[in-house]
């Protein structure tokens, strides 16, 4: 699917199409092919396209490509669409598309831009993603009927993405296209993209966004707890001093943790955005290497020249396979980079450790110490069992990644 702008304004909800009953049929072997220019309008279409699609060539070229659009998809999903394209991002994307007859076909269309504007490959999806994602423009369109806007559903649907334990929409659209050439593979016999060890790197990436994630929210209770024990040591009189001293120390290390995560996620894409990058690239590569190669027994791109469309497809897969590797040595020495400051936060974290030890010392050698004293010295006991269990999984994901690179 090739973009065109969105535009605002409430949507009618409109039944999703029935699987079988209400699609057309076409292969999972089958690819399509469109071209456009920078405003949207079709320059060329392949025979699959125009099949499936219902119109002649004379129909498509010159149209917008919005005529293939069907009324059930949520106005955020081109929305985000087109701002990624606008930026210079290729981008993957499921979209349902309606024939002349009224019938709808679901596609996972990789949109390239080009110099000339953009292009489209696009084969038909299968797995539990495709199936999720259905479900979540189903919400989407309910939305916007009842007037939430484009951009603000786009919002939504990058919060939803992240709660499906998506890192961004970089890692959610190269696992989908990975998927579905899974997907592809299995259903038609072909060989399967060799992609495992770059799906396994991203997978992992995402886990240490989230462990970082997580680590930044128990160093912030940390600082709470250590609130509190300054409360609890004002009320022990000059008996607390040494407990208010351990509570700045613990304070001040948890705060230069907090400043180390933050580092880490700011700045550059980071090892999940390297890693989603990469592996999209590369599937990206793959495919349009495939409708490249299918040019050569179709023979058919609508009009023009079908042997310029196989180079513009030829040019793309070769600068993406090149972008791809670029991405995967970053990630890699990002990896690298994220174990020698693990190592050194696991050197921090003894420190609390040893600070939390002086914190039960002198709680226990004042008899005036109480429960709440008791209560944060086993807040801050769970704390360290936590954060040690939290750096060991993601020294694990780190290691995953350099050893995919």
């Amino acid at each position: 699917m090739t973009p065109t702008a969105p535009t605002a304004g409430p949507a009618t909800i409109i039944p999703f199409p029935q699987p079988e009953a209400d699609e057309v049929p076409f292969g999972f072997d089958e690819i399509f092919f469109s071209r456009t220019d920078g405003r949207g309008v079709i320059q060329a279409g392949n025979s699959v396209f125009r099949r499936v699609s219902g119109y002649e060539a004379s129909q498509l070229i010159g149209a917008p490509h919005r005529i293939v659009r069907h009324p059930v998809m949520p106005k955020a999903a081109f929305h985000l669409l087109w701002d990624r394209l606008k930026s210079g991002q290729p981008t993957g994307v499921y979209v349902c598309n309606r024939s002349t007859d009224g019938r709808a076909y679901w596609v996972f269309a990789v949109v390239v831009p080009i110099r000339e504007g953009f292009l489209s490959v696009r084969i038909k999806p299968g797995s539990a993603t495709f199936r999720r994602v259905q479900e979540i423009y189903a919400e989407r369109l309910a939305a916007e009927a009842g007037g939430t806007t484009p951009a603000a559903g786009a919002a939504d649907l990058l919060a939803r993405l992240r709660a499906e334990g998506f890192s961004g929409y970089d890692s959610f659209q190269a696992q989908a296209l990975a998927t579905v050439l899974a997907c592809r593979a299995t259903r038609t016999g072909l060989s399967a993209p060799d992609l495992g060890a770059d799906v396994a790197a991203l997978r992992a990436a995402d886990g240490i966004e989230a462990e970082l994630a997580a680590m930044r929210r128990m160093f912030r209770k940390a600082i709470m707890i250590t609130t509190n024990l300054r409360i609890v040591a004002s009320r022990l009189g000059a008996g607390g001093r040494a407990l208010s001293a351990i509570a700045d120390n613990y304070a001040l290390l948890s705060n230069e943790m907090i400043r180390w995560i933050e580092s880490c996620s700011g700045g550059g894409p980071g090892i999940a955005g390297s890693a989603g990058e990469n592996l999209f690239l590369r599937s990206a590569s793959l495919l349009l290497e495939v409708m490249s190669a299918s040019f050569a027994r179709d023979g058919d791109a609508g009009v023009g020249d079908p042997e310029a469309e196989r180079g513009r497809l030829s040019d793309a897969a070769a600068q993406y396979l090149a972008q791809a590797e670029e991405c995967s040595q970053r990630a890699l020495r990002d990896a690298a980079d994220l174990g020698i400051h693990l190592a050194q936060m696991r050197h921090h974290v003894s420190a609390l450790g040893a600070i939390r030890m002086q914190s039960r010392i002198e709680g226990a050698g004042l008899r005036q110490s109480d429960s709440a004293l008791t209560q944060i010295v086993a807040q801050l006991d769970a704390f360290q069992d936590e954060m040690g269990a939290c750096l060991l999984r993601t020294t694990a994901h780190g290691r995953t990644v350099q050893a995919a690179a």
